[in-house]
């Protein structure tokens, strides 16, 4: 049996010593981290480089959210920073995105009703209309809601219904699906309330449906995504082409809206499908669906069965997820965001292009931004699997993000070195007091 060196004394004396080299390793690499920790983003991966810009929502982990644009160098040439979290950021042509945003209100600038609430402060949501150029919003939608968390616009879909503009967005706090015109009318709303029962012992701030994405799949089809029901589904809107809140879709029990699940178990807390606490469902060709299925640390490619064809992650390898793209080079674009990092899997399932950019991204779209409705299935393609399971860096990973949201951002990665050292020293102190308090062996 190896000898430990005669240095480090016997029993307590050893222990403590022992305890405070763990300690001191530990705060060396936690120091490193920090120090080697980017102030801006920066390419990782290198393999394959995008021939387009990618636009990245960064929600931030403590009022620090942006939208940026990165090249395929991982360089930012353009961000816009004033709210406080960004969920959302698309291309509606040249110079103009839309962005989805949430920022905090102190109480005392909030509207009456949400003053005394009960809620610290309040949320104002807006949808965006941002010129890329100048940063100037040309078109605003906005409301306010009692809080930040669980109360945020995570997602809008823009549409034209004969050359007019339309926006359908989800309203997480209110638990509805809507959409305005330009004129800032409301067309249609689907109230979740008019499909499902609020579950007992949820009030209405509560958060039941945690809606965080929808699309426009045709004319009167949306597909929305239910978080906390870990299902996808479609609204079926009759008169979604109205020109003003007199021609709103839905009435009383939602009569004018039909709802067809398109996977999952359709009710709160299913929590045994195929999905998770998904985000960002993307309709492919054939009636796929790409879905980032958070919870899971994976993303999967569901047939018109709902059967798992494609996968990529699992926790070694993805943290929390939240948005994935098929591109249509065949290549998925994937959100990692307890990451921190957009990644690019070509069709052997290996990361080929992959960006940290901190700040806990949300989403990522690679301009010119089309849609997906076209792009090839992993049937079609015959796309590879990837990615590796591991539950310890599953939990590791998770405990490294939640630190961001109370230490400062650069350290939340070195929160484990820093446990092991916090844990290596109070061990070298109780050990070391047992030593001090024994006596030596000459009778002093």
């Amino acid at each position: 049996m190896t000898r430990l060196p005669e240095w480090l004394g016997t029993g307590h004396e050893r222990r403590a010593k022992l305890f405070a080299l763990v300690a001191v390793a530990a705060l060396a690499v936690a120091s490193v981290g920090v120090l080697a920790a980017p102030d801006q983003p920066r390419r990782t991966v290198a393999k394959e480089s995008p021939e387009n810009n990618t636009l990245v929502a960064l929600q931030g982990y403590k009022s620090e959210g942006k939208a940026i644009e990165l090249s395929p160098e991982g360089e930012v040439v353009w961000e816009y920073a004033k709210p406080d979290d960004v969920f959302d950021v698309e291309a509606l042509g040249p110079d103009t995105v839309q962005v989805s945003t949430a920022t905090e209100i102190r109480d005392s600038d909030c509207p009456a009703r949400f003053r005394n609430d009960g809620f610290d402060d309040c949320v104002r949501n807006a949808l965006r209309v941002v010129e890329q150029s100048t940063n100037e919003v040309q078109w605003e939608y906005a409301w306010y809601d009692a809080k930040l968390h669980e109360h945020e616009l995570h997602d809008a879909d823009h549409y034209t219904v004969n050359g007019s503009d339309r926006w359908v967005m989800v309203d997480m706090g209110n638990d509805r699906v809507f959409a305005v015109n330009r004129q800032k009318e409301i067309v249609w709303q689907w109230n979740a309330t008019d499909t499902y029962d609020r579950p007992k012992g949820i009030g209405p701030e509560g958060d039941w449906t945690h809606m965080n994405d929808v699309d426009r799949l045709r004319p009167g089809v949306f597909q929305v995504s239910l978080r906390n029901f870990d299902t996808v589904i479609e609204l079926r809107v009759e008169n979604a082409t109205g020109s003003g809140s007199g021609a709103a879709a839905s009435g009383p029990g939602g009569r004018n809206v039909t709802v067809r699940p398109v996977v999952g178990p359709n009710r709160y807390a299913g929590k045994g499908g195929v999905l998770y606490e998904q985000h960002n469902p993307d309709r492919l060709a054939g009636g796929h669906l790409l879905v980032a299925d958070s919870e899971h640390d994976r993303v999967v490619e569901l047939n018109r069965s709902g059967e798992v064809v494609w996968e990529f992650g699992g926790s070694a390898t993805l943290n929390w997820p939240r948005d994935a793209d098929r591109l249509p080079n065949g290549h998925t674009l994937i959100t990692d965001s307890y990451n921190d990092r957009v990644v690019e899997v070509d069709e052997n399932g290996v990361i080929v292009w992959a960006v940290e950019t901190g700040r806990l991204p949300y989403e990522a779209d690679r301009l010119p931004g089309e849609g997906s409705s076209d792009r090839p299935t992993a049937t079609e393609a015959g796309l590879a699997d990837g990615g590796e399971e591991s539950v310890v860096e599953r939990y590791v990973g998770f405990a490294a993000a939640m630190a961001k949201y109370v230490l400062p951002a650069d350290m939340g990665r070195q929160v484990v070195p820093l446990a092991v050292a916090v844990v290596g020293l109070l061990g070298a102190a109780v050990e070391g007091v047992r030593w001090r308090g024994l006596p030596r062996r000459d009778g002093r």
